[in-house]
Formats: C-alpha cells, structure tokens, sequence
C-alpha cells in the first residue's frame, strides 16, 4: 500500500467520528478534529491524526483524559482568571481558557488565563488565531512532560514547552508564531520512527549524551533545545508561567502523554488576550502591522533566498494547497488509523479517501 491522499474534510470527519465512539460530545469532538486535520494541513503531522489521534482515544477509553470534563473558573482577579481542566482534552480546555481571556480583554483592555488540570492540547496557533479572530493580539503558552534536558544537563527535565503568539494585520495576513522551546518539535521524532526514517544528529541525544540520528533512540534519550541556554531559558519560563504559577504540573512531575498507568497529565496552560484599542485608537494598530509586514517582506535578500516569509505564511499556504489537494498521510500510519477505526466500530480511512 501507499501513501495515502485524503481530502482535509474527510480526515476531520474520520476524527470526529473516532473521538465520539470515545464517548467525547459532538461539539468537543469536532473542535479536536480541527486542531488534528488542520494540523496535517498545514504541513504539522507532528500534532497531527496520524500521531495524536490513537494516543488521545487510548487516553480516552482509559479514562486518564476525562472525555466530559467538568471545565470550571476557580479563581478570578481582575483580569486575571484560574481554571481548572479537569483532566479533559487540552483543547477543549484551552479554547474554553482563550474565550474567557478574550472576553476580559473586551472590558478591560486585557485578559490572562491560567490553566491547570488539562491534557496535550495540540499546536498552538489554533489558540491565538481566537485572540486574532477577536481583532486582539494572542499568546498561548503550554509546558510539556520532561523531554528536553536544562542547558550543560543530559536527562530530560523540561518539555518542548512551545510558544505562540498571534497577532491581527488589516489587510495582510496576520502574523502567527508557533514554535516549540526545542531544535524541534518532539513529535517530528516520533513520525520519523513510524516511517522508518533517521533524523538529524543536531535534534536529539541518546541516554547516554551522545547525538543521535536514530529516532528511537533520541526518544529514549532527549530532544535538544534550539539556540542552547537561549532555548533553555525559554522552556524554563514557559514552565513557571504554565506549570509553577497556575498550579499545574511542572518539570519531572508532568504525566507523559504515553503513560500506560491510571494518573492523568495535569498539564498546565497560560493564554493572554490584549486587545490593541487599549493602546491605540481603533484600526491604528492594524494599519500600522500592514506597513510593518509590508518593510520587513520588502527587505534585502540574501543571494540564495528568494522570499522573506512572516510567522505562519508557510503555514497558510500549505493549508490553501491542502484545501484543494488533499492530505498525504503514510502508508504505516493509515494501517494504525484503519485497525483504530475496526477497534472503534467506525469507518475505516482508506474507505473516506475518494470523499
């Protein structure tokens, strides 16, 4: 068999339906099939179905992710707010956590938002193209389990712990980072080991300290983090604002997404809405971002380069080309899908390609 081609809808639809023999309502459902199919369409299989759907319906049955949590405010401030998970999908969670954000950030000029008892909650620019949606400016912060060792260590301790942030243009796009504390994100190993593939001695070490070009063993050992101490630094403070101050988890005592025991992640989250009006007379900001996008595009390039791209514009345009193409997901991650589909009772993938 090979790869196969599928149309975005039909693979979001495939995740819905295996999420809601999971016993996750249809709402929730189609929410987490967003962040999956959207994922794969933007070029993401790193928080994609192929690797994170078979592990969140495992979480699922088993019940450590809660399929009908009891999301709750248990704490507010001023525009300060504490919510609590309860231990449901992090997605779920994390757009309940950005909604409260942006409606405080509606009446106050600011909203801040932290999150504890939740689970993976996917790639995060699905959180801060909210806050864009809203006009508002967006961060998103998630700390991760221990898979990245401190600067000058060699055993894990801190996770990938991504960064995002999303910010409202007028009339260009707008600009989304999203990127993880690491050379790379954790996930991206873990697909090369489906695929059989090796990976670049720069992303990870084995347990011994050594680099690596043999996936399973970097997944054994520890993933690295980009810049040395500066991408240290930053999954250390990711993990404060996440973990230390919400009241999550943090370090060593986060729950791997791949545990097989009965404890749940208590994963930590931290989202911020600014709404740019508080600073600037309506629409000026916007104005001001198209001009700014419009220099930085309009810079000298290198000999080699023939395009400056903003945050997220590769994105977008691999999910305008998957919009009209399809997906391609791997022949060996399609025979996982398809066998979670027979074990589900739903339609298998392959069945949904011509859709």
């Amino acid at each position: 068999m090979s790869d196969l081609r599928i149309a975005v809808s039909a693979l979001h639809s495939f995740c819905c339906d295996a999420l809601q023999a999971a016993n996750v309502p249809p709402e929730d459902a189609r929410l987490v099939a967003d962040s999956l199919a959207q994922a794969d369409a933007r070029g993401l299989n790193s928080h994609g179905v192929v690797r994170l759907l078979p592990i969140y319906t495992q979480r699922l049955r088993a019940g450590t992710t809660r399929a009908r949590p009891r999301i709750c405010i248990e704490r507010q401030r001023g525009a300060v707010t504490v919510v609590d998970g309860d231990a449901g999908m992090g997605q779920v969670t994390g757009t309940f956590a950005m909604r409260t954000a942006i409606d405080l950030a509606r009446g106050i000029g600011a909203g801040i938002v932290g999150v504890r008892n939740s689970s993976h909650f996917g790639f995060g620019a699905m959180y801060v193209e909210q806050a864009v949606a809203a006009g508002m400016i967006g961060v998103a912060l998630t700390n991760a389990p221990s898979n990245m060792p401190p600067w000058g260590g060699r055993t894990p301790y801190f996770g990938t712990n991504p960064i995002a942030v999303g910010i409202p243009c007028g009339q260009e796009r707008p600009i989304i980072l999203d990127m993880s504390t690491s050379v790379v994100a954790r996930g991206k190993i873990v697909m090369a080991q489906k695929k059989g593939e090796s990976i670049p001695p720069d992303w990870a070490i084995d347990v011994d300290g050594q680099p690596t070009t043999d996936a399973a063993a970097a997944l054994a050992g520890a993933v690295l983090p980009f810049g040395g101490y500066k991408g240290s630094g930053l999954a250390l403070l990711v993990d404060v604002l996440s973990g230390v101050l919400t009241g999550a988890a943090f370090g060593l005592h986060i729950i791997n997404l791949y545990d097989e025991g009965e404890r749940t992640q208590n994963l930590g989250h931290f989202f911020v809405a600014l709404d740019p009006s508080s600073f600037l007379p309506a629409g000026d900001f916007e104005a001001r971002m198209d001009q700014f996008v419009r220099e930085v595009r309009c810079q000298p390039r290198m000999p080699d380069v023939d395009r400056i791209y903003l945050p997220g514009e590769i994105e977008f345009e691999q999910a305008e080309e998957s919009a009209r193409s399809g997906v391609v997901l791997p022949d060996a991650g399609v025979t996982e899908l398809d066998q979670l589909a027979i074990e589900l009772g739903i339609r298998p993938l392959q069945a949904r390609a011509g859709v």
